[in-house]
């Protein structure tokens, strides 16, 4: 929400006080004044326009020329309009905002819905809410998830997000719905970080366990994250700290193939970004990243070519100062 928008109670608020205007069921009251006279009108509401002369007059629950006796001081609604108005306010039959931004200080734009469509927003708000708290109870009893499962909830509050972003509902309601969300999204990244971790910790130590006396390591990695890849890269690195680690996974059956590297920092021999992108062009992809760290992507058919050719590289660089 950008600075000076309306609060949650404000827009409340505002809904009350045109509801209890609808419930009074007012007349509104129409009648053509030349221009000059009704620009004396106190309180009149007029748009960065041109108007007719004369121009036509619209106001709730007081008669116009009412408007022009200092000593009414009946609050109401009037402005100039040339469009068409309801003859009294009960026929408005309900109404919903379902859009305010602020357009520049101290003014909204307002967007709002009347009628059947407001029902329909107000519908359309209890059944969000409604999903809302049952994808929070269910994050809240997951007490240890799979990574994948937490992937599967991150996925579901981002899908309900766009839902409550995109859907006409009552804006105060949108509010409240996207401030849980953001909640419940920092939750599930922040599940999803420990886990990638966890299992990425397990992932190194089983390759250093293999790989341990080695000062290039090339392998492969069964995951479909690249952000566990990268994770187990790093990890690996913490481990072994003067190791050039390169690791690639290959999903099937798609054949794509993720790639990450990391050499030490300060080391001149070899770019972990060059070496990463050798690697991802010869597999038609692409990659980038810094000197110390990179990924990237490609595709293959079969992991053995990609290995060696990972290995073969490194090795050129680094053979004569190793």
């Amino acid at each position: 929400m950008s600075e000076g928008s309306l609060s949650i109670p404000q827009l409340q608020e505002i809904e009350r006080s045109i509801h209890n205007i609808i419930t009074e069921n007012n007349a509104v009251y129409i009648e053509e004044v030349p221009l000059a006279r009704a620009k004396d009108i106190p309180g009149l509401r007029t748009v960065d326009e041109l108007y007719p002369d004369p121009v036509r007059v619209v106001s709730v629950a007081v008669p116009v020329a009412d408007l022009f006796n200092s000593q009414t001081d009946r609050r109401t609604s009037v402005e100039l309009c040339c469009g068409t108005h309801l003859l009294r306010t009960g026929e408005i039959g309900d109404l919903v905002i379902i859009s305010e931004r602020q357009m520049v200080k101290g003014i909204s734009r307002i967007v709002a819905v009347t009628g059947d469509d407001a029902r329909e927003a107000r519908e359309a708000g209890q059944i969000l809410t409604q999903e809302v708290e049952s994808l929070s109870a269910r994050l809240a009893v997951v007490a240890s998830p799979s990574l994948a499962d937490a992937h599967r909830l991150a996925k579901e509050v981002g899908i309900l997000t766009d839902a409550v972003d995109c859907t006409p509902i009552p804006q105060w309601k949108r509010r409240e719905l996207q401030t849980r969300l953001k909640g419940l999204q920092r939750t599930t990244n922040t599940s999803i970080r420990k886990l990638e971790t966890k299992e990425a910790a397990v992932k190194a130590q089983s390759l250093f366990k293999k790989n341990g006396n080695k000062t290039i390591v090339v392998d492969a990695v069964d995951t479909d994250s690249i952000s566990v890849l990268m994770k187990t890269v790093n990890q690996y690195s913490d481990i072994a700290p003067g190791t050039l680690v390169m690791l690639l996974s290959h999903q099937q059956p798609s054949g794509k193939v993720l790639c990450a590297c990391q050499v030490p920092k300060g080391f001149s021999a070899l770019s972990a970004s060059d070496w990463a992108l050798t690697v991802c062009t010869r597999l038609g992809g692409n990659a980038g990243g810094s000197a110390t760290v990179a990924k990237g992507t490609g595709s293959v058919a079969d992991l053995t070519e990609a290995l060696r050719c990972a290995e073969e590289y490194a090795q050129d660089k680094t053979q004569n100062i190793r």
